[in-house]
């Protein structure tokens, strides 16, 4: 009887470690933003600017009390961003990896899953400009494991700016990140 327990619990053991979860690839979180430069109003082409018909205001306390300024005036990014990593990273419980990558850009970008935040010269952080995005996405281009994006208008010059994770089951706490160099900007 003492041998058949002793051959079950090591049959236990290795049946046990056999069956461990594999663990997790860890993500490089600065390789998800691969580039960002900064535009101005005349960098758009002509139907970026059409996008922005009706614009534009930035919330400094709350949604209801918006303050106005000048399309013309305002900023924007044109960045890279390597959607793979960024659907690795975002993936939760109620949106797979491949549901975020093949069901449209909205699921990757859209409402409720990931905010964009643009920081100052001085780190301060720029008033959002939309209430579940962070800041508008303008244009979107997906060419493989790339998406290249205009977000924007900002109504300051950005230095930096993160990506900033609502859900994430398998890397909580993660937050893309990417310095924009004043080398980078048009203007």
């Amino acid at each position: 009887m003492k041998n058949a327990i002793s051959k079950a619990i090591i049959l236990f053991f290795v049946f046990s470690a056999g069956c461990s979860k594999t663990e997790k690839v860890q993500i490089e979180v600065k390789n998800i933003i691969k580039s960002a430069e900064i535009l101005t109003f005349k960098d758009l082409s002509d139907q970026q600017k059409k996008e922005l018909e009706y614009c534009c205001s930035y919330y400094p306390s709350n949604w209801r009390d918006g303050v106005s300024f000048e399309k013309e005036k305002a900023y924007f990014v044109k960045t890279k961003i390597d959607n793979n990593l960024l659907a690795s990273l975002t993936e939760s419980n109620t949106f797979s990896k491949i549901e975020l990558l093949n069901n449209g850009n909205t699921y990757l970008y859209g409402k409720y899953h990931n905010r964009w935040g643009f920081v100052d010269n001085k780190n301060d952080t720029i008033f959002e400009t939309e209430k579940f995005e962070g800041h508008r996405i303008i244009a979107i281009t997906r060419r493989g494991n790339i998406d290249e994006l205009i977000v924007g208008p900002l109504v300051e010059k950005p230095k930096k700016m993160y990506i900033e994770i609502s859900d994430s089951k398998n890397y909580p706490n993660l937050t893309p990140e990417y310095i924009i160099s004043l080398d980078s900007s048009r203007n």
